[in-house]
C-alpha cells in the first residue's frame, strides 16, 4: 500500500442534485482541458472491471498518456477521487475504492508524478446509481476521476534552464590568495593558482570565492547545456566541456589574471593527444556559447607531461641577443662621451686651374696707341714710355701668375702623401676608438649575461618546484575521485591550461570529406524549437538551421552513408515536447519526427538513454 496516501472518506449527507452534477462533471470519457490564466485544468477517468483494481491494458495506456502530459508542464497538483458502484456491502465497497486509489497512485508514481502533489478522496459507493439493472451504468461508477491543475511552462528556455539548475555545482573557496584543488562531481579536477582570480580592476580577490562549474562529459548533458560542437560552421568531435566562472561574496564577477591559467584534468574513456583546446565564442542571452575559437593550447596525459612543457634552456645567441638590447642605453651613453673620430676630408687634383698653364707675354706685340688728339701732340719719347710701362706691367702680371701656378703645381705633387698620412691618422683613431668601444661593449655584455643566465636559473628552479607542487596538488585532488563508470582514478584523463573563464571545449577537427545536406520535417514545430543532429561515428553536436518550410530543418554536416540522431525539443501549448529519430544512412531524404510530452526532469535521461551516454 502507499503509504503517503491521506483517504478522505466522503460524508453520505450529500444531495441528489448535487449528486447528478459531479456524476455528469466525472464522468467525460476524455481528457479535457481549459485554460484558466497560466494555469490548465486536466481531467481523466480510468474505470475497472466489477469488483477489480487493477486497470486492465487499455486504461493502463490511458493513464501512462495522462500521467506523461501531466509531468510535461512547469507543476501540477492532482486530485485521485475512487468510486465503485453499488453492488457488495459498504465497507467493501469502501476498501474497494481505496485499492483502487493506490493502484492508480502507485502507477503514477512509477511515472514520476510526485506524491507530495497527489490528494486522494475515496467516495466508495455513495455516489453510485441507485437500484440500476443496467452493467453500463455501473461500469461508469467502477472508476477514479484524476483531477489535475498545471501550470504552464512560459518556454523551452524556462524548461531548460530548470534541467541547467541541476548541472550548476558552486564551490567555495575560502583563500584565493593561496593554490586551491578543487573537483567537480562528474570526475573533474582543477588547480587554480595563487591570486588569479581578479576583479576588473586588476587586483587579486582575497576574500572568499564562489567557483561555478558545469562538467559535460556526455552528449546529453552537452545537450541540456545548449551546447554544439562547431566553429566557424565546421564540425568539432568533443571529447568534453567544462565552464568555470568565479564571483566575490558579493556577487562580482572575477576573470583571470593575464598570464595566469587553471590546470584542468578531465575525465575519458577515448584519450586523443591530437585534441585542442577551444574557447566559448558568440555566447547567447544565457551566456552559453553558439561558436567555439580554437586557441594555442593542447592536451596531455598526465599533470607530469603538461607541466614539462617548459622550453628548453635558451641558446648563447639568444642570451647576447637580449643582453645587447638591455645595454643599449649604457652604450649609447658611452658613444655620447667618446664621439667616434670623423673621417678626414681629402684634398683633391684641380685640373680645371692646372690646365690654365700661364703663357709668357709677347713683348713686341705690345706698344702703346695714343687716340685721339694725344696721337697729333704727343712726342716719340712719351709713347715709347708708356710702351714700356705697359710691357712691364704685362710681364709683372705674368710672373705672379706663374708663382701662383708653380705654387699649385707644388702642392699638388704633395696631395698623395697628405692624404695618405690623414688616412693613416684616421684608421688609426678609428682602431682605438673601436678597440676601447668593443671592450666597453664587452665588459657589459658580460655582466649582463652572467646577470640573465642568473635570472633564467633561478627562473626554471622556482618553475621546477612550482611545477612538483602543482603535480602533488593536482594528483592529491584525483587520488579521491571516481570517473562516470566509477572506476578509480586512474582512468584516462585530458590534462589542459584553461587561459580565461568561462566555457572550454576539448575538440578536434575531423578529418572528413564530402559533407551532404541533411533535412528534418519535425511535425508541428516552430522556429523556437531546439533540433539537432548526433552522429553515430563521432561525439557531435551539430545544431540544424530554420528551412524554408515551417517545420522543415536543414543542415550540411557530415558524409553520406553515416548514421545520425535526430533529437527536437520545445515548448508546445505550456507543455515540454521532445522528438526522436534514428537515421541509418544519411540521405537527403528528411528524416521524420513527431512530438511527444516530456518531463524536464527525465529529458536528460532520456536523450542519454538514446544516445547511449
Amino acid at each position: 500500500m502507499y503509504n503517503f496516501l491521506t483517504f478522505k472518506t466522503i460524508p453520505t449527507t450529500h444531495t441528489f442534485m448535487r449528486y447528478l452534477y459531479t456524476l455528469c462533471l466525472l464522468t467525460l470519457l476524455c481528457t479535457c482541458a481549459s485554460a484558466q490564466g497560466e494555469n490548465l485544468r486536466l481531467t481523466e477517468s480510468v474505470y475497472f472491471s466489477s469488483a477489480a483494481h487493477e486497470p486492465n491494458a487499455e486504461q493502463t495506456e490511458k493513464l501512462v498518456a495522462f500521467a506523461n502530459t501531466l509531468s510535461s508542464y512547469a507543476d501540477y497538483s492532482l486530485k485521485i477521487e475512487a468510486f465503485t458502484d453499488e453492488k457488495g456491502t459498504e465497507a467493501f465497497n469502501k476498501a474497494l475504492a481505496e485499492r483502487r486509489a493506490n493502484a492508480i497512485a502507485e502507477a503514477l508514481a512509477s511515472r514520476n508524478v510526485v506524491s507530495s502533489a497527489v490528494e486522494v478522496l475515496s467516495y466508495g459507493e455513495q455516489r453510485a446509481r441507485q437500484n440500476t439493472t443496467d452493467d453500463t451504468e455501473r461500469s461508469n461508477d467502477r472508476r477514479v476521476d484524476l483531477v489535475a491543475t498545471v501550470t504552464r511552462w512560459e518556454s523551452a528556455d524556462a524548461a531548460i534552464k530548470t534541467a541547467r539548475a541541476e548541472q550548476l555545482q558552486t564551490i567555495t573557496i575560502a583563500n584565493p590568495t593561496v593554490r586551491q584543488a578543487i573537483s567537480g562531481n562528474k570526475g573533474g579536477a582543477f588547480l587554480i593558482e595563487a591570486n588569479s582570480l581578479i576583479y576588473p580592476d586588476g587586483t587579486p580577490a582575497t576574500g572568499p570565492v564562489s567557483v561555478e562549474l558545469i562538467e559535460a562529459y556526455d552528449l546529453s548533458d552537452m545537450l541540456i547545456a545548449g551546447l554544439t560542437t562547431t566553429a566557424a560552421g565546421k564540425r568539432l568531435v568533443t571529447g568534453g566541456m567544462i565552464s568555470l566562472t568565479a564571483k566575490d561574496a558579493e556577487g562580482t564577477p572575477l576573470s583571470l589574471r593575464t598570464g595566469a591559467s587553471i590546470t584542468a584534468a578531465t575525465p575519458t574513456d577515448d584519450f586523443n593527444e591530437q585534441m585542442r583546446i577551444f574557447s566559448g565564442a558568440n555566447h547567447d542571452e544565457n551566456g552559453t556559447p553558439t561558436d567555439w575559437a580554437i586557441t594555442t593550447g593542447g592536451v596531455a596525459n598526465s599533470a607530469e607531461a603538461l607541466f614539462r612543457s617548459l622550453p628548453p634552456l635558451p641558446e648563447l645567441i639568444t642570451y647576447r641577443l637580449v643582453a645587447e638590447e638591455n645595454i643599449g642605453s649604457r652604450m649609447y651613453a658611452w658613444r655620447q662621451a667618446n664621439p667616434e673620430p670623423q673621417k678626414p676630408t681629402l684634398g683633391k687634383v684641380d685640373h680645371n686651374f692646372l690646365s690654365r698653364k700661364p703663357v709668357p707675354p709677347v713683348l713686341e706685340e705690345i706698344v702703346y696707341e695714343p687716340k685721339g688728339l694725344g696721337g697729333v701732340f704727343e712726342s716719340k719719347a712719351k709713347r715709347d714710355e708708356k710702351t714700356a710701362e705697359l710691357r712691364r706691367k704685362a710681364t709683372a702680371a705674368y710672373e705672379r701668375h706663374q708663382e701662383r701656378y708653380d705654387r699649385a703645381v707644388a702642392y699638388h705633387e704633395g696631395l698623395p702623401a697628405r692624404n695618405e698620412a690623414l688616412k693613416a691618422e684616421y684608421a688609426a683613431a678609428a682602431k682605438d676608438w673601436q678597440d676601447r668601444f668593443d671592450a666597453k661593449k664587452e665588459s657589459l655584455m658580460s655582466v649582463e649575461m652572467r646577470r640573465l643566465r642568473a635570472e633564467e636559473a633561478a627562473r626554471r628552479e622556482k618553475y621546477m618546484a612550482a611545477r612538483a607542487a602543482r603535480t602533488a596538488a593536482l594528483g592529491e585532488q584525483l587520488a579521491g575521485l571516481n570517473d562516470l563508470t566509477g572506476q578509480q582514478s586512474n582512468i584516462s584523463r585530458y590534462f589542459f591550461s584553461v587561459n580565461q573563464l568561462g566555457w572550454t571545449n576539448v575538440d578536434i577537427y575531423p578529418n572528413e570529406q564530402g559533407n551532404i545536406q541533411l533535412f528534418a520535417r519535425v511535425e508541428n514545430s516552430t522556429r523556437d524549437a531546439t533540433v539537432v543532429l548526433i552522429p553515430t561515428d563521432r561525439r557531435s553536436v551539430i545544431a540544424y538551421q530554420p528551412g524554408l518550410e515551417e517545420g522543415v530543418w536543414q543542415r550540411r554536416g557530415i558524409p553520406a552513408g553515416v548514421g545520425y540522431h535526430v533529437i527536437a525539443y520545445q515548448v508546445m501549448e505550456g507543455k515540454l515536447v521532445m522528438a526522436h529519430r534514428f537515421v541509418d544512412k544519411a540521405t537527403n531524404v528528411p528524416a521524420q519526427l513527431s512530438y511527444e510530452p516530456v518531463a524536464i526532469t527525465d529529458l536528460k535521461d532520456r536523450i542519454a538513454g538514446i544516445l547511449g551516454s
